[in-house]
């Protein structure tokens, strides 16, 4: 039936008039637009009183997208009330209530249920941050309210996203304000976890919209570890703005001391974007106990942004106060043993082929903690302009392309026993011409020839007053002193890449086709200007150029694999490069230094290890395979092999297989083997195997460990397990860390997750090893 402002029509008075038999339901005719102001009513029978019908049996009422349902109704025409008793279900956009009874104002959309019911919220995108159910919110009360803003008064319930029946767990309020789409807030409200009272909140906020974002405090974190002992955290996440939010937060430690943290993030423009993360603490009684100053603080600041016309700027910023403070509170094992802390912060613009930035930096490598010793690089401020190749004409038949580089600015140097003035000038130029050309058809010559000239405003001479250790070791600092004397540097330099015709060979195996490929390549370096090498200072790797003559060769093999059919993907499964380098000139015009560690541009531009503390003319031979056959499998496998000693030198290999879709393996190996006059020696094994996902449901575990072979220590051990619900996780972890005086721990951490919602706990997303 439809009921218009003045008119009733009934479906059963209709039936009756034309002596129809009765169905044995009711007719479900499609309801008005949602817009229209028609109330539409179904029912088995009704009775009229004035302006009050009484509908009873399958009573439907359909108004402005809201349906009411019941199986008896008492209905006000003129103020367009219902009265609904007996499996009265209530349904309005993604919210249902089911109720014993109620009262319906149509018109406004307000009204009061009793025994309720009902579920509200719509499902959340899908996300890698926390766990997500298709779950809507569910919620039971003795009496709920319902507003004309589409919000509810819940008093005397309880809510979760588990399904009915049993649920995992549930908030339980006094009462509590539910608005759909944006929160649910409750007040005086204990979690129950399978029933069991954990926690009295007297106040508490859960967010159902879309993207849950929301200011207020966050739940507490509890944690245990040997040397800190309970862990106490809470923290407030504050939504500024759409577009910008800021996290504080605080820990406490029941063995002495705290630790504080701020994190910020801001999307201030269509193109920008800036975070800043501070974290500090304060272990006082360890500090007493132990004569280990472990306060500190760490700051990170990132920010990106176009400009107009062209120009972009960036600056990514850290600063550590000390070693000793990472060491201590770290949370990761590689987060504790990174020694090196870099500040930069960038202006750039690229018109056409030309390049100009404006530059400043600062880098910090921490050598020990106790006693604390570092080296400080900064440069600043700095410019860099230049432009890649631009064809400049014909030579003869072959085209001529000219480039170059340039760069200045102040440079600063800070270790123990050295300093260099505040800021030392330094300014370099590099023009250079390409001309490539093909000897006949097959082989391709590059040659480039360039001049390479740099201005110093100090240099390095022999301290009239060296300290004792300079006898021994004469790169000890302290042996030489900064001199507030100009030093040039102008070079000729020459390279020439003749790159040779790569060999292939195609063949099938099955349904599918591989492609073995050889390239061979040869390139050929001369630098030839570079005069007292040893006042050079050093602050980055323009510093270390020297006199050359070498020729470096190299093979790479490559096999390609194109799955079945002419539209078959083609990928790369094997590549395997050997490569070495020959030195005409052994010392480097007297450059390298014997019995020293040397590092030169020459030497490192081939493999990160040194390996020259005597002159040589062959280089170590480098060696790089990686597999990567699919199905779950992969392998790097890198070493140096040095000729001079006929051993292998340095070793990395890394692997991992997926067994499963849950299983994964991960194996690492390290090694150095050179003498100790280039480098510590160093023998360590990585590894990680797991079984399922972040977010899988049922069981997941996790299990790290590194492993110092040549000190048969284990440095970092991880063991972390989960089990997830449908709408609830929960996770444990164990880890010891093993960093020496500073730190040696054991740690036990717990977090449990809400669906949709967030966890709380000490474990954080960095940590988890998925």
């Amino acid at each position: 039936m439809k009921i218009g402002p003045a008119t009733v029509s009934l479906l059963a008075a209709l039936c009756a008039s034309f002596t129809c038999p009765a169905p044995a339901q009711a007719q479900r005719p499609a309801g008005p637009p949602p817009s229209s102001d028609i109330v539409e009513i179904v029912a088995d029978s009704q009775q009229k009183t004035g302006d009050t019908y009484l509908l009873r049996g399958n009573v439907e009422i359909r108004y402005r997208g809201m349906t009411l349902r019941a199986d008896e109704v008492t209905y006000d025409e003129k103020s367009r009330t219902a009265e609904a008793r007996g499996h009265l279900v209530f349904e309005r956009d993604d919210d249902r209530l089911e109720a014993d009874e109620g009262r319906y104002e149509l018109g406004p959309g307000a009204g009061t249920f009793l025994g309720v019911e009902g579920t509200v919220g719509s499902v959340p995108r899908p996300t890698d941050d926390y766990l997500v159910t298709s779950n809507p919110f569910y919620f039971q009360a003795e009496r709920v309210e319902r507003h004309s803003d589409g919000s509810y008064l819940v008093e005397r319930g309880w809510v979760t996203n588990c399904r009915p029946g049993r649920p995992q767990w549930r908030l339980r309020a006094a009462r509590a304000q539910i608005r759909p789409g944006r929160d649910v807030r409750l007040y005086r409200s204990s979690f129950l976890l399978r029933g069991v009272p954990i926690l009295y909140m007297p106040f508490a906020a859960l967010s159902i919209a879309e993207q849950p974002r929301k200011s207020g405090f966050l739940l507490p974190s509890f944690g245990n570890d040997s040397r800190r002992g309970t862990t106490v955290g809470a923290g407030f996440f504050w939504a500024i703005n759409p577009h910008a939010d800021l996290t504080l937060g605080a820990r406490f430690f029941n063995q002495g001391g705290w630790a504080q943290s701020v994190d910020l993030r801001a999307l201030p423009s269509t193109t920008g974007k800036l975070e800043i993360n501070y974290f500090g603490a304060a272990a006082t009684k360890f500090s007493r106990t132990t004569g280990v100053n472990l306060n500190g603080r760490f700051v990170h600041v990132f920010a990106d942004g176009q400009l107009p016309n062209g120009f972009r700027a960036l600056a990514d910023i850290n600063y550590l106060s000390s070693l000793r403070f990472r060491l201590g509170f770290a949370e990761t094992f590689n987060e504790a043993v990174a020694s090196e802390v870099r500040a930069s912060a960038f202006l750039t613009n690229n018109p056409d082929t030309f390049y100009f930035n404006g530059f400043a930096g600062r880098y910090q490598n921490f050598f020990q903690a106790a006693p604390e010793t570092s080296v400080t690089l900064l440069a600043a401020p700095g410019f860099e302009f230049g432009t890649r190749p631009r064809w400049l004409g014909w030579l003869g038949r072959q085209p001529l392309y000219f480039s170059f580089d340039s760069s200045g600015g102040g440079m600063r140097r800070d270790e123990p026993r050295f300093q260099t003035p505040d800021l030392v000038q330094r300014f370099e130029i590099y023009p250079r011409v390409t001309l490539p050309f093909h000897l006949g058809r097959i082989f391709t010559l590059t040659p480039t020839l360039g001049v390479r000239a740099a201005r110093y405003g100090a240099r390095l001479v022999d301290n009239p007053a060296p300290p004792p250790e300079c006898r021994a070791d004469p790169v000890f600092p302290g042996c030489k002193q900064v001199e507030n004397r100009p030093l040039r540097r102008i070079t000729a330099e020459v390279s020439v890449d003749l790159r040779f015709p790569s060999f292939q060979r195609i063949f099938e195996r099955g349904p599918h086709r591989y492609k073995h490929v050889i390239e061979p390549e040869v390139t050929y370096r001369y630098v030839n200007g570079v005069r007292h090498f040893e006042q050079f200072l050093r602050f980055d790797e323009n510093d270390i150029l020297t006199d050359t003559h070498e020729v470096e060769y190299a093979l790479t093999q490559r096999l390609f694999r194109k799955e079945a059919g002419d539209s078959g993907q083609v990928g790369e499964i094997l590549s395997w490069r050997l490569s070495q380098k020959y030195y005409f000139d052994p010392d480097f015009r007297g450059a390298l230094r014997p019995g020293v560690r040397n590092v030169f541009a020459a030497l490192n531009s081939l493999t990160p290890f040194a390996f020259a503390d005597q002159p040589r003319r062959f280089s170590p031979i480098v060696s790089t395979f990686k597999l990567n056959p699919g199905s779950g499998y992969s392998a790097d496998f890198r070493l140096d092999y040095d000729p001079k000693t006929h051993r292998l030198a340095n070793t990395r290999l890394s692997g991992g297989v997926r067994l499963s879709e849950l299983v994964r393996l991960n194996l690492s190996h390290f090694t150095t083997r050179n003498r100790d006059v280039l480098q510590p020696r160093s023998n360590q094994i990585r590894l990680l195997a797991s079984y399922g996902e972040l977010f899988h449901r049922g069981f997941n575990s996790a299990f790290a460990i590194t492993w110092d072979l040549r000190r048969d220590f284990l440095p970092n051990t991880v063991v972390q397990a989960s089990y997830n619900w449908e709408c609830c996780g929960v996770a444990f972890s164990y880890r010891r860390l093993g960093l020496g005086p500073v730190r040696s721990q054991n740690e036990y951490r717990f977090t449990f997750t809400i669906a949709n919602v967030g966890g709380f706990g000490t474990i954080r997303s960095r940590e988890r090893l998925f």
